[in-house]
C-alpha cells in the first residue's frame, strides 16, 4: 500500500474533511481524494462515509485508522531516533501559540531553537483564538490558562504567568481607587473577549476564591487594544505581567487590589494523547522549559 495514501487517510480522519487534510499536507483536494479512493480499492472496503459536512470513518475505517496511525508513529519515531543519534532533528512540527505572548516573548525562543536544529521545519500558527488542536492537526500548542479543560490532551507546565489588576494614574485620579474587589462593581472595566467568563473576575482572600461580576465599555480579543485602552484611562483591566511589565515600570499603569491576588495562570505545552511523544516535539518542549526557567526571562512573566 502507498504510504502517502495511508497518511492522507489518517490526516483526513483527524481534520474531519478532505479540504483541511489536503491543506495540512500541501496537496490539492483532488489528489487527497484520489489517494483515499485508491486505498479503499486496495483494501476492498469503504473507509470513509462522506457527507455534506465532511467525512467520518466507517467501522472498518476506524479499525484501520487505529492500526495505521500506530505504524506511522513508529516510522516517525524510527526516523527521529536515527537523526537524534546523529545530533539532528528532522521533519515538521505544526504548532500554535497565543499571538500576543509570541510577539513579546516567544519569538526569540523559537528562532534560537531553529538555529540549533537547522534540518527541522516549524509551521507556527499564532492566534489568540482557542483552536482545535487535534482537529487542526497540530503536534503542539502553547496555551496560557489558570485551568485547562481539554481532557483529551496531555499538558506540561512550562512556566507560571502572573496576572494583575491595573489602571492608569489618570483613571485613579478621576474615579478613585477600589479598596476591595466588590468596589469594582462601581468602576468601568475592560475585558478579554476570548474568555467567556471574563466578566467575572476571581480573587483570593487566602482561604477561598470569590467571583466579582464587573461591567465596562470595551471587550476585545486583542491584548494590545486592552493595554492601550487602560493606559488611556478607559477603565480597569486584568492583564498578564508579560503584557504590562514595561507600563508598570515607567508608571503608565499601577496595580490595584494587590492584597487580593488573582488566580495564577500558567504557560502550558499541550499535545494530543499518543502512545509516545515524538522526539522533535519533546525536544522543543524541553528547550522551552529551560528557556523560560531563566531568572531574567521569568521576571517578565
Amino acid at each position: 500500500m502507498d504510504l502517502a495514501a495511508i497518511t492522507t487517510f489518517c490526516r483526513t480522519i483527524e481534520a474531519g474533511n478532505l479540504t483541511a487534510a489536503a491543506k495540512l499536507m500541501h496537496i490539492t483536494k483532488s489528489v487527497a481524494s484520489r489517494r483515499i479512493q485508491t486505498l479503499e480499492e486496495e483494501l476492498g472496503v469503504r473507509l470513509l462515509a462522506r457527507t455534506t459536512r465532511g467525512v467520518s470513518p466507517t467501522d472498518e475505517g476506524s479499525l484501520f485508522y487505529e492500526r495505521a496511525q500506530k505504524i506511522l508513529d513508529d516510522l516517525d519515531d524510527a526516523q527521529q531516533s536515527v537523526k537524534h543519534a546523529s545530533g539532528n532533528l528532522v521533519g515538521t512540527i505544526r504548532m500554535t501559540a497565543p499571538r500576543s505572548f509570541a510577539d513579546l516573548h516567544l519569538h526569540s525562543a523559537i528562532t534560537a531553537f531553529m538555529q540549533e536544529h537547522p534540518a527541522l521545519k516549524l509551521e507556527l500558527n499564532l492566534t489568540d483564538e482557542r483552536v482545535d488542536i487535534v482537529g487542526g492537526g497540530y503536534d503542539l500548542a502553547l496555551r496560557i490558562a489558570s485551568k485547562l479543560d481539554d481532557s483529551a490532551l496531555i499538558a506540561k507546565k512550562i512556566a507560571p504567568i502572573s496576572n494583575h489588576i491595573v489602571a492608569s494614574p489618570n483613571y485613579i485620579e478621576t474615579h478613585g481607587t477600589p479598596k476591595k474587589p466588590e468596589d469594582l462593581k462601581d468602576h468601568k472595566c475592560v475585558f478579554y473577549a476570548n474568555i467567556s467568563a471574563n466578566q467575572q473576575w476571581r480573587f483570593s482572600d487566602g482561604k477561598k476564591e470569590k467571583a466579582i461580576r464587573v461591567t465596562g465599555p470595551l471587550s476585545s480579543n486583542s491584548g494590545v487594544l486592552q493595554l492601550e485602552a487602560v493606559i488611556k484611562g478607559l477603565g480597569i483591566a486584568t492583564l498578564p505581567n508579560f503584557f504590562i511589565h514595561d507600563a508598570l515600570e515607567d508608571g503608565r499603569l499601577v496595580t490595584i487590589l494587590r492584597e487580593y491576588p488573582r488566580p495564577e495562570s500558567s504557560l502550558y505545552a499541550l499535545y494530543p494523547e499518543k502512545r509516545y511523544l515524538p522526539l522533535k516535539v519533546s525536544a522543543l518542549i524541553d528547550f522551552l522549559n529551560v528557556w523560560f526557567a531563566d531568572k531574567e526571562r521569568r521576571k517578565y512573566l
